[in-house]
């Protein structure tokens, strides 16, 4: 076995915690670089650091630092044996080495002939090989595009969610921002070219690019769509596409359309890891998006993987504790899916991943569901009420929003329901910028329309989002 000693106890002993591909790789005398995660045993005890925030009542705008903190302090104490030794003891057999603070891990490009040995090193918990993992929620319809509509209209799911009556009010997601974790955008579309954060600050805390340096919506026009249903507004014309016209963008190009275009994971936890601080700066918190809209999902198969605990349930706890809101696209694998995706399927908190299905707005009230729609229940253990899969509905079929670089497009899919929640926030963010983004999301799910069965169930979640109900929600808590 490379890297063994020769007694073969401690080579036994350390092969417990190594991926068996890995060990398959060493066994067959694989000499090529290797690309691993190295996960390690310490981690944040994220609802002790949210119940601090309450009880110490920590405002808002300070919980990123304080979160960012404490994930580097154990990340840092953690990771610090294998760090030095990977610099002074393994450097000829490393080409790349990534620390990361949101997740205790450390990705590594390395000669297999030293798993073993890092593997022996202390606070190591597992190694695992690396792979990319994210995938688009595909759209079940995509149309021809330059679908014009009238000057001075909004789309009919705007109404749907009452986005109307939040304009009413004067709210517009002024001054709030949005991250876009999808497939790229094409920046110079005049329904949203001037609110990208990138005209007015720096490119690195604007957009973190995987397939290129600047934005583009080069890789697909999914993730131009999602933006303008989130802010869209041509102007020019008063077309509105989108829930909170006045909110900024910053956005990346993570999400592939195909297996072959997958990003690796090292490049996925630094995308989410950038959301915590875009500027470098933690004592800043401007810079810090209000909700991230994930028309993604990362893990198919029918197991319970990511369930309750893992990187990906760890990553989803530091988003929720930072005060982001962390909105997902449900899936399209309805009528008769058996089994949820993941990040999806987390249920850690009915809020903490924030999972949306569609119906079709276009038709008569009540909407009906969206036949692609994924239902639940999710496999992941709990009460059947935990099991509920969405959380709730919004418009996602037939949806016209922008596409390429300055046309329209209608299309169908939970990736057009997700961000008229995410639109919804921005909305609730502006009116109540001291509440977090579980307490944002919290009024939305606990103000949906119920639609279909009584209550909460497996088709529709608790029901259709209102906005304007949840806003009301707001000022009657606090006015008592």
């Amino acid at each position: 076995m490379a890297g063994c000693s020769q007694d073969f106890l401690p080579c036994y002993t350390q092969s417990e915690k190594i991926d068996p591909e890995i060990l398959d790789m060493i066994a067959t005398g694989n000499r090529r670089s290797l690309n691993i995660m190295v996960s390690f045993d310490e981690k944040v005890d994220f609802e002790l650091l949210k119940t601090t925030f309450l009880h110490q009542q920590v405002p808002v705008n300070q919980r990123p630092k304080m979160v960012i903190e404490a994930l580097k302090s154990v990340a840092e104490k953690a990771q610090g044996p294998l760090l030095e030794a990977c610099v002074n003891k393994y450097n000829r057999q490393i080409s790349k080495l990534i620390p990361f603070w949101i997740v205790n891990k450390v990705f590594i490009e390395c000669q297999p002939s030293i798993v073993y040995n890092l593997a022996s090193l202390p606070g190591v918990n597992f190694i695992s090989i690396e792979k990319g993992i994210m995938r688009l929620e595909e759209p079940t319809y995509v149309g021809t595009g330059e679908h014009e509509r009238s000057p001075g209209l909004a789309e009919p799911g705007l109404y749907a969610i009452n986005a109307h009556k939040m304009w009413e009010l004067g709210y517009s997601g002024r001054g709030r921002l949005v991250y876009n974790y999808d497939t790229g955008v094409w920046p110079d579309h005049p329904a949203f070219n001037e609110r990208f954060i990138g005209k007015r600050f720096p490119m690195s805390q604007s957009w973190i690019g995987y397939s290129s340096a600047v934005p583009t919506g080069e890789i697909n026009s999914h993730g131009t769509h999602v933006l303008g249903t989130m802010t869209g507004l041509v102007e020019e014309t008063n077309d509105t596409l989108g829930v909170a016209v006045k909110a900024y963008w910053i956005a990346n190009d993570l999400v592939g359309t195909s297996v072959s275009s997958l990003p690796p994971l090292e490049a996925m936890i630094q995308a989410f890891e950038w959301a915590l601080n875009p500027d470098n700066d933690i004592n800043t918190s401007y810079d810090v998006p209000d909700v991230i809209n994930n028309s993604w999902r990362w893990y198919d198969a029918p197991d319970q993987l990511h369930c309750g605990q893992g990187m990906v349930v760890d990553l989803m706890n530091a988003i929720e504790a930072a005060g982001i809101a962390n909105v997902f696209a449900g899936g399209n694998f309805g009528p008769d899916n058996t089994t949820i995706s993941s990040p999806q399927r987390i249920n850690t908190s009915k809020v903490n991943t924030f999972s949306v299905g569609s119906v079709n707005a276009n038709l008569n009230y009540p909407y009906p569901i969206s036949d692609f729609s994924s239902r639940g229940p999710s496999q992941c253990e709990g009460s059947e009420n935990d099991k509920i899969h969405p959380q709730v509905v919004a418009p996602g079929e037939m949806v016209r929003s922008a596409w390429g670089t300055n046309g329209y497009n209608t299309i169908s899919g939970t990736s057009m329901a997700c961000p008229h929640v995410s639109g919804a926030v921005l909305l609730l963010k502006e009116a109540f910028p001291f509440l977090s983004g579980d307490q944002l999301l919290w009024a939305l799910f606990r103000t949906a329309v119920d639609f279909g069965e009584s209550g909460e169930d497996n088709t529709f979640g608790n029901g259709l989002i209102d906005v304007f109900a949840a806003y009301e929600s707001i000022l009657l808590v606090m006015d008592s």
